[in-house]
């Protein structure tokens, strides 16, 4: 308990029993009762001059006949409405004159009024009146200087003793029993009973759309539904007589003196001893009355109360009654920031830590002060500097105190990181300093440090890999390395390092555990390979380096560091990688460039080169076992049907050979042995467009007449003059055999015999492929020998004549359809032009209506004339027609 009220005496022993009271302002009104019966108004302004006083202003002698026993005063409207003998009147607040009654009769026992401002659908003042005549609620609203009836009466079970507004509707107490009355329908809902103790209603209209309601000594407040709107109602001492909200507190008359309690804390903030106080009323003062003395509830200074209140620990109300301090906007928020930083400090000594936290994080406190009320957390070089800045010493936790505390930690610290992010994010988008910059990062670096100290003190793996995995933590290094190496946290150590950019401490700390226990998860190669895989070409040093020692492990695998499909691994530099394997791993330099070339679609010349004189030098190396292992073998099996990898690895050359584009197939001729590998050396020739060898090779070397046939329908072209001769070619090579070794330096294998003229063949290609062969050359130039029998050309040159005819009878027929083509486009031609028309002086324009003269013009389809100009404006302003420009 605090003194929040001084009680001051503002009038003392009138001779008058006070009958009724009510304030505004920095006035108050009694009315009184002399032993007649008449009612006397009198009417007090209140000074603060130093010393509190009341000072009678103006006395109303027989103001009524009969004594007012309700008073209100409606200082917005400048008037103030009176009970007395069952008539209720409403007078002027300055004149206090008497306007008229309202209503027409007698019979009024009680009144509530309610003033409030409607913003829907335009802002406007409402002041409505509840008049109670006998068992009728009457309804008046305040409309041009007078009230006058806006609803229709209700009808009641009996007379009410007392009513407030709540809301649009009433709440009303009839007997012992509180009802809520729709004033729309009329409908009627049951609430409660005002209790067994108490014998008076009390109803208080609060400014927020509730009803206060007294029940015994226990206080209720309900909304317009009826609904209760606290879960926790105050429980008076006693019985109050009568309540006034004063925020932050409600005042209640009690018998015994006044009782001041916070309203929303609902606990007793002071008691007040009176002799027999009876009536309350508070506007801008608080007024109560004995039945012939006033007081004034004075209240204490603001800023003590609040010293107080934080010394007793009652935050709460403290921040409520800061709140109504007058000062500027800063030190009003420094104030509010200081009492919340008090009571969170205080929260966390009672354990109350999610409270305390969620304090802190309202007034953004220091991170660092906030992570000093835990042992061990704070940096070292930290504690000392803010350990003299806590209130008192801080608790020390242990046990399941610390780790319950630890986890609200976390709370904290995630919540506040994500606000620094936010700040960090905006000053990178809108520019606010390197100072402000630093300083962020700077918090940002403790908080996420002692993050990961939570999450080791709480064993979480998995919450310590996702903070040292996120690309913008902001760990202290050192820091986290010892608390990593304490809990042996090696493989969430290796992915902090790798967040850092220390690759070399990550890959000497895996490759120091790939030979340890397999509990470390660091053991075996695959750590040190997905690590390598990651680094990308920035790296490209430590990823040759370190490789070394995997590819001395494992080869196989080592390969995986550089063919991985991963945006790192695609974009490191295949030269330096290539460079790296031929020099440190020979055997892998083949598949890498298959990888590259058939996975990766690498069009680089020197890649495609490379893996042809790969793919030669293994075929090579392949064909030499084959032939020493069959020294004996007879006809040799097909290019690329040999047994087991020398099969495979020469269909691999050959395939290689004849799909890229991208080699230069020159180079490699010479690297082929003249004795064999034949159809490799045809493929070769053929890129170049050396039909004639490549044609020697497979009808002389191979006598393969069908591939020599798919060469020569693969390479023709029409349209090249290399391609267009290559049936000729072969003619050539079946009628005119060339010395292969003399010519073109080719050695025939052991025992095959001379190639000799085949006139058969010869004739079968003639017949075959006539049209692809230019019949001129073959019999001018002497391809063919002139003893050769004319029955054995018959075929040839039947065929040829018979095509020949047909093409000149299609040449004929296309000459007389262009022919008539052209007659046509010439009568369309004469058609367009043959139109005539004559501008003559008179000829006006269509649109401007002024004569053309010698003016630019131009003419439409439809025949009408036009200025040029006026035309091409009048086509910009609308679709229509082009105009024939002229």
């Amino acid at each position: 308990m605090h003194e929040a009220f001084e009680l001051i005496r503002l009038v003392d022993k009138l001779p008058l029993k006070i009958c009724a009271l009510a304030t505004w302002d920095d006035s108050f009104m009694l009315s009184t009762a002399n032993p007649k019966g008449d009612a006397h108004l009198l009417i007090y302004d209140i000074k603060d001059g130093g010393k509190c006083e009341a000072k009678l202003t103006r006395t109303l002698k027989k103001f009524t006949d009969k004594p007012i026993t309700q008073l209100a005063v409606v200082p917005e409207h400048k008037l103030f409405i009176a009970l007395s003998d069952g008539e209720l009147f409403c007078a002027d607040l300055d004149s206090y004159s008497i306007k008229k009654p309202i209503g027409r009769a007698k019979g009024a026992s009680f009144f509530a009024v309610d003033w409030q401002t409607i913003r829907v659908p335009w802002e406007r003042q409402e002041l409505r009146v509840c008049v109670v005549m006998k068992k009728k609620l009457n309804f008046y609203e305040y409309k041009r200087g007078e009230f006058v009836q806006y609803k229709n009466e209700l009808t009641l079970l009996d007379v009410p003793k007392a009513v407030a507004w709540v809301g649009k509707n009433i709440v009303a107490c009839i007997k012992k029993d509180l009802y809520l009355i729709n004033t729309d329908n009329g409908e009627v809902m049951d609430l409660f009973s005002i209790g067994v103790n108490r014998t008076e209603p009390c109803l208080l209209q609060l400014v927020r759309g509730e009803i206060l309601i007294l029940k015994d000594e226990l206080q209720v407040c309900v909304d317009q539904d009826g609904k209760p709107t606290q879960s926790i109602s105050i429980t008076w001492s006693e019985p109050p007589i009568s309540v006034e909200l004063v925020e932050p507190y409600i005042i209640g008359v009690l018998p015994r003196g006044v009782e001041v309690r916070a309203f929303e804390q609902k606990t007793v903030v002071q008691l007040i001893r009176t002799n027999d106080v009876k009536m309350l009323a508070s506007h801008k003062n608080t007024v109560v009355a004995e039945s012939n003395v006033v007081y004034k509830l004075e209240p204490k200074s603001y800023d003590s109360q609040v010293q107080d209140l934080v010394k007793s620990n009652n935050f709460e109300l403290a921040l409520q009654i800061a709140g109504l301090i007058q000062e500027a906007d800063e030190e009003k928020r420094h104030r509010r920031q200081d009492i919340i930083r008090k009571q969170a400090f205080y929260q966390f000594t009672q354990l109350e830590f999610e409270d305390s936290l969620k304090n802190f994080l309202i007034i953004q406190e220091d991170p660092a002060k906030v992570i000093g009320l835990y042992p061990s957390m704070l940096p070292s070089e930290l504690r000392s500097t803010y350990a003299s800045s806590y209130p008192s010493r801080p608790i020390t936790l242990t046990g399941k105190e610390l780790d319950d505390a630890t986890k609200h930690l976390q709370k904290y610290l995630t919540q506040l990181r994500y606000q620094e992010t936010q700040k960090l994010q905006k000053i990178a988008k809108e520019g606010g300093g390197e100072e402000a910059e630093s300083k962020i990062k700077k918090t940002l670096e403790l908080i996420d440090t002692t993050l990961l100290k939570c999450y080791s003190k709480t064993n979480n793996s998995t919450l310590i890999g996702s903070l040292v995995r996120l690309p913008d933590n902001h760990l202290n290094l050192a820091e986290c390395e010892k608390v990593l190496k304490s809990e042996n946290k090696y493989q969430e150590l290796v992915d902090l390092y790798q967040s850092k950019g220390q690759h070399e401490k990550a890959l000497k700390l895996l490759t120091d555990f790939s030979r340890g226990p397999t509990s470390s998860g660091l053991h075996g190669l695959e750590p040190t390979i997905t690590y390598l895989q990651n680094l990308g070409k920035d790296n490209l040093p430590l990823i040759l380096d370190y490789s070394k020692l995997v590819i001395k492990e494992n080869p196989k695998e080592a390969l995986r560091i550089f063919t991985e499909d991963s945006v790192e691994v695609e974009g490191l530099p295949r030269d330096k990688v290539l460079q790296h394997l031929q020099q440190n791993a020979s055997e892998l330099v083949l598949p890498y460039l298959e990888h590259v070339i058939r996975r990766w679609k690498d069009d680089t010349p020197f890649f495609h080169n490379t893996l042809l004189r790969q793919y030669t030098i293994q075929t090579k190396r392949f064909l030499d076992l084959y032939r020493k292992a069959n020294p004996r073998q007879g006809r040799r099996p097909k290019a690329g049907e040999e047994p087991d990898d020398t099969g495979m690895m020469r269909k691999k050359l050959l395939q290689f050979m004849e799909t890229s584009k991208y080699y230069y197939p020159q180079e490699h001729v010479s690297s082929l042995p003249r004795d064999d590998m034949f159809e490799e050396r045809a493929l070769l020739l053929s890129k170049i467009g050396h039909h004639d060898v490549a044609l020697a090779i497979y009808v002389h070397v191979l006598s393969d007449q069908t591939m020599a046939e798919e060469y020569c329908c693969k390479n023709y072209d029409a349209e090249k003059e290399k391609n267009k001769d290559v049936y000729l070619s072969l003619l050539k090579m079946y009628m005119s055999p060339p010395d292969l070794e003399k010519e073109y330096g080719i050695c025939l294998p052991n025992g095959s015999p001379r190639p000799t003229p085949n006139l058969k063949l010869a004739i079968q290609v003639l017949t075959t492929h006539h049209c692809k062969i230019d019949t001129i050359k073959v019999l001018q130039d002497g391809i063919m020998p002139s003893d050769t029998p004319l029955r054995d050309l018959k075929s040839f040159l039947a065929t040829v004549l018979e095509e020949v005819t047909v093409q000149r009878r299609k040449a004929q027929a296309l000459k007389g359809l262009l022919l008539a083509e052209h007659l046509q486009v010439q009568q369309q031609r004469m058609q367009v032009v043959s139109p005539h028309f004559t501008i003559q002086e008179t000829t006006t324009c269509a649109h401007c209506k002024k004569k053309l003269g010698t003016s630019a013009f131009a003419r439409y389809p439809d025949g009408v004339i036009a200025h040029y100009y006026c035309a091409k404006v009048n086509q910009q302003g609308q679709e229509g027609e082009k105009p024939v420009q002229l």
